[in-house]
C-alpha cells in the first residue's frame, strides 16, 4: 500500500495536480505557517458558518478556526448524538470541545423536532442519555400536542441487506393485505439507492406490488 502512495503522489506532482485531500490540507498549512496570507483571507470573511459540525475531521476544524481567526464570528450547527462518520475520520471532539477551543462560545440547543413523533424522540432519547461525552439534551416533539394515535416504533435486527429488504416487502405485504392501501405505504432510506431498497423492488416485482 505505501508503494502505491508513493507512485500516486509521484503521479500528482508529475501533473502538477492535487486531490481533494491536497487541497485542505495544504490550504490548512499555508494559512497556519504564513501570518500574511491567513489575515488576508480571513480578513475576508466576516462570518463564517458550517452544518453538520459534527461530521468534520481534525484538519477541517483547524481550517475553520484559521479562516475565522480574524473576525471570529464561526457559527456551527451540530449534533454530537449523530457523529457517525468517525471511520472517514470526523472527530466528535470538535464539536464537544468547541467551548473550550473558543472563547466567548454560545450553546443553543434546538430540542424541538418537527419530523418524528413522540414515541420515536422518546426512544432516542432513551438510547443518547448513555453516551459518556455529550452535550445534555431532551428531544421533544412539536407533535405532542396533537391528537394523533400513532404506533410505537420497532426495532428489528437484519443480518443482511436480503433479510432486510425480504422483512419489509412482508410487512407491505401485510398491511396490504388488511386493507392499508399501497398509496399509503411508504419506505424512508437514509439514501437514494441502497441495497435494501433495490432488494425491496425485487421483492414487489415477484409480488406483484
Amino acid at each position: 500500500m505505501e508503494a502505491v502512495l508513493d507512485i500516486y503522489e509521484t503521479r500528482k506532482k508529475q501533473a502538477n495536480a492535487m486531490d481533494f485531500d491536497d487541497l485542505l490540507v495544504k490550504t490548512t498549512e499555508l494559512l497556519r505557517n504564513n501570518v500574511s496570507v491567513r489575515e488576508q483571507v480571513a480578513g475576508k470573511y466576516r462570518y463564517v458558518l458550517v452544518d453538520e459540525y459534527q461530521d468534520t475531521n481534525r484538519v477541517q476544524a483547524e481550517f475553520l478556526s484559521l479562516v475565522s481567526s480574524v473576525h471570529k464570528n464561526l457559527l456551527v450547527v451540530g449534533d454530537d448524538a449523530q457523529s457517525i462518520y468517525s471511520f472517514r475520520a470526523a472527530d466528535v471532539r470538535n464539536i464537544l470541545g468547541f467551548p473550550q477551543t473558543f472563547d466567548g462560545v454560545n450553546v443553543f440547543k434546538l430540542e424541538t423536532n418537527y419530523r418524528s413523533t413522540s414515541a420515536i424522540l422518546e426512544l432516542a432519547n432513551e438510547s443518547i442519555r448513555w453516551n459518556e461525552n455529550q452535550f445534555p439534551k431532551r428531544l421533544r416533539s412539536a407533535y405532542s400536542l396533537l391528537p394523533t394515535h400513532y404506533s410505537l416504533p420497532n426495532m428489528v435486527a437484519a443480518a443482511t441487506a436480503e433479510e432486510e429488504a425480504q422483512f419489509i416487502a412482508e410487512m407491505i405485504l401485510k398491511l396490504r393485505d388488511e386493507g392499508t392501501p399501497i398509496t399509503e405505504i411508504a419506505v424512508l432510506f437514509r439514501a437514494t439507492f441502497s441495497f435494501a431498497s433495490a432488494g425491496i423492488r425485487a421483492h414487489e416485482t415477484r409480488h406483484s406490488v
